[in-house]
């Protein structure tokens, strides 16, 4: 795994745009392996402290939006619903001894869209937690759900307060755009005022950290378009806005429509500079390359995750992340029904077992490091555990990147810069070990044939 294929320097010089890079590795990268979870586990006692996140999977929507690739279901069968809530509950009580020798730490309830889980699925999740793990309270420093406008909306503010009254701290709302046109073009059959709506709601109801996401490269949306949004938002005041720009993949309604172009436009990039400059001057900081926050914002769990502490994942297509191993325990690129049923029969059966795997070596933590946190990599950790022996993965390239102005040092501690943050999804790229590249490259030339 010591040579790469994708050279980062002419890539910013050509001002690519790749895939946001959330995971190291990607989900694609892994393959088909029925390993004890359990297992697995065990073998993190010689690598972490004694935290741990949850991710707990709710795979169910009330519509597909085109850009999703994630793994969800449009269904609306309650039936389904409080079957799979139940499988979850049964889960965790599976883990628990995993999960009860470590603080919990954060707790995401994500989907799919879980501002729809009925209050009686809510509270049977949360008195589970309550149940296997007493002191999840004490230790858990956020707490957050998925939502779509509409779905906060439905809930109104005493449905809000109840998620409060429950443990949630964070909510995190997909608005995309305050375009109509842009909207309606992604899949969701609401205008542009419940956006408004929604965000009030979230205020009346004194949410801590009200996060917010937007898109831009839709089709015939413009820049002023985009930034409009941007303005909008800004000045609404959430406590986090996340920027994203659409990277269609293949196994998105919209990639397997084939109307949007596989390579997204150099511009953006121009887009991106002035939607940053808007922010700031409402008065956020820049914490990430896509997010922004002022008092009370981030995404705790995600920070956690870039710096390589565990992720444990709870429900059907639900992705864990450990030092040796990421894995899921079910779903596919063609989320159905019957996976469903399936995960909800193997955990009533107890013979859950990993579906998807990528084992992780030395060089692929140290990859991972590189690949999710150069916001503030400690070159010095890197030698006090393994000397020079892995220089060839970064030394070079981080000297270049500092060369360039896209990357400070300071004492063995590298930064991002303002013009890194930019293109910090490149940076990221080009540390992608040969083997994530070639299975990516694999994973998704396959559903692009398929579709």
């Amino acid at each position: 795994m010591k040579s790469e294929n994708y050279d980062m320097f002419q890539k910013i010089i050509e001002k690519d745009i790749p895939p946001y890079v959330y995971a190291y590795p990607t989900r694609s990268a892994q393959r088909e392996e029925n390993i004890d979870i359990h297992a697995i586990w065990e073998k993190e006692d010689n690598y972490t402290s004694d935290i741990i996140n949850l991710y707990l999977h709710y795979p169910f929507c009330k519509y597909k939006c085109g850009f999703c690739n994630l793994y969800s279901i449009a269904n609306n069968e309650l039936d389904v619903q409080d079957r799979y809530i139940e499988a979850m509950c049964k889960q965790l009580m599976l883990y628990k001894t995993i999960i009860e020798k470590r603080k919990i730490k954060t707790i995401f309830l994500g989907g799919g869209t879980p501002m729809l889980i009925t209050k009686q699925n809510i509270k049977r999740l949360v008195s589970t937690l309550d149940e296997l793990f007493p002191t999840w309270r004490d230790t858990c420093e956020e707490f957050c759900i998925e939502a779509s406008p509409d779905s906060v909306v439905n809930a109104g503010v005493d449905g809000i307060k109840f998620l409060a009254e429950c443990g949630i701290t964070r909510i995190n709302i997909g608005i995309q755009s305050f375009k109509k046109k842009d909207i309606n073009n992604f899949g969701r059959d609401y205008e542009e005022d419940i956006n408004f709506k929604a965000i009030a709601i979230l205020k009346e109801a004194n949410i801590k950290n009200i996060s917010t996401d937007l898109i831009a490269g839709f089709i015939g949306q413009t820049k002023q378009d985009f930034l409009d949004s941007v303005e909008i938002l800004s000045t609404l005041q959430p406590n986090t806005i996340s920027i994203y720009h659409l990277r269609i993949r293949p196994d998105s309604k919209f990639g397997k429509e084939g109307k949007y172009n596989s390579n997204p436009d150099k511009e953006y990039y121009e887009w991106y500079e002035e939607a940053r400059e808007i922010v700031l001057s409402k008065g956020f900081k820049q914490d990430t390359n896509v997010r922004f926050i002022r008092e009370n914002g981030g995404y705790i769990q995600q920070d956690l995750q870039f710096k390589s502490f565990p992720v444990i994942g709870i429900g059907a297509g639900a992705r864990s992340y450990t030092s040796t191993a990421d894995y899921i325990i079910g779903g596919s690129s063609k989320p159905e029904i019957s996976q469903i049923d399936k995960y909800i029969h193997d955990v009533e059966t107890e013979s859950l077992k990993t579906r998807m795997v990528y084992h992780l070596d030395d060089e692929e933590r140290i990859r991972r490091k590189l690949v999710l946190n150069l916001y503030h990599f400690d070159i010095n950790e890197i030698y006090q555990q393994y000397g020079n022996k892995y220089d060839y993965i970064f030394q070079d390239k981080l000297n270049k990147l500092v060369e360039i102005g896209m990357v400070s040092e300071n004492n063995g501690i590298y930064k991002l810069t303002k013009e890194g943050y930019k293109y910090r999804d490149i940076i990221s790229w080009g540390f992608f070990s040969e083997e994530v590249q070639k299975r990516d490259k694999e994973f998704y030339s396959e559903i692009a044939k398929n579709k």
